[in-house]
């Protein structure tokens, strides 16, 4: 199952509360509150990129106090 990254913005002292919304989402694997310039890390798994546009766009952008988020999709392949 694929997984991505969010890193989120949130307005100053409203780490926690976006952290609890956002762990109340069933996709979402790990959610911390994050040193540097992102406040906040997201990890979550995703049957397809429909279902993920619905996440960031639907449930995630929608929790007041985030001020925008930056999506990192991995994919994995083979050095040689």
């Amino acid at each position: 199952m694929p997984k991505a990254y969010i890193l989120i913005n949130c307005e100053s002292g409203y780490e926690s509360h976006v952290v609890k919304s956002i762990k109340s989402i069933d996709c979402v694997l790990t959610c911390s509150i994050v040193y540097g310039v992102y406040d906040i890390l997201v990890e979550i798994i995703f049957d397809n990129l429909k279902q993920l546009d619905y996440i960031i766009k639907k449930r995630i952008r929608k929790i007041s106090k985030i001020k925008f988020t930056m999506t990192l999709i991995p994919f994995e392949f083979e050095l040689k």
